[in-house]
């Protein structure tokens, strides 16, 4: 009796023992970095067609938050016969479908697409037109065949721009930064910052975006 109750003891201490043991804690999760966005020199264009109507509300929200620095404040849209507001004050009924946002500093992201079907002659001349004195144009990948990528500047305001044919569909995607990042831009563009500009880096993502979201 007095064996059994010394291994009872035993036991119980054992059991004990075993309780009182820490359990093994979970390990950290690690948090994966979002990936870099797909800018136009890693992007393969060739052979993609765009869809010559609406296209706006397929726009990634990602690709817009990173195009703009932060979530859109505003956003407008428009399509094929709508009256809208021209630069010069007038108002004009438009032959297109799209779409712009506006972020808290005043950056704007913006795309659009012609209506009618457009030959590659007619694009050529849209490429001859989209430079002018106030432009210059820059690289940053193909983006449609032909296409032609600007850097403009009026009023203060630089915008960058990418425009191309997909088959008959000419389409046309801007990024113009807002205030708060106007010294950043003054300096990449004058090639302090080294390399391809932020700026420029963000517009070219952009139109990968407005590419992905206009396929056909």
């Amino acid at each position: 009796m007095r064996r059994r109750g010394v291994g009872a003891a035993l036991l119980a201490g054992v059991v004990g023992l075993t309780g009182c043991t820490a359990a093994e804690e979970p390990p950290a999760k690690t948090s994966t970095p979002a990936p870099e966005p797909t800018t136009l020199a890693s992007y393969d264009a060739r052979g993609v067609t765009v869809v010559r109507g609406p296209f706006c509300d397929r726009v990634s929200p990602t690709a817009l938050e990173h195009a703009l620095g932060e979530m859109p404040e505003g956003h407008r849209s428009w399509e094929n016969g709508d009256r809208l507001r021209l630069p010069d004050g007038t108002r004009d009924r438009v032959q297109e479908y799209g779409c712009s946002w506006t972020g808290p500093d005043g950056t704007r992201a913006a795309a659009w697409v012609f209506a009618p079907p457009v030959t590659p002659k007619r694009a050529r001349t849209l490429v001859r037109e989209a430079t002018g004195p106030e432009c210059s144009t820059t690289g940053g990948g193909d983006f449609g065949d032909p296409s032609v990528a600007t850097t403009c500047t009026d009023a203060g305001v630089t915008q960058w721009a990418h425009r191309g044919l997909f088959g008959d569909a000419w389409l046309s995607c801007t990024l113009e930064p807002g205030s708060d990042t106007s010294d950043e831009t003054s300096d990449e563009t004058s090639g302090e910052a080294g390399g391809e500009s932020s700026v420029e880096e963000r517009a070219s993502a952009w139109c990968v975006a407005v590419l992905e979201a206009a396929r056909a």
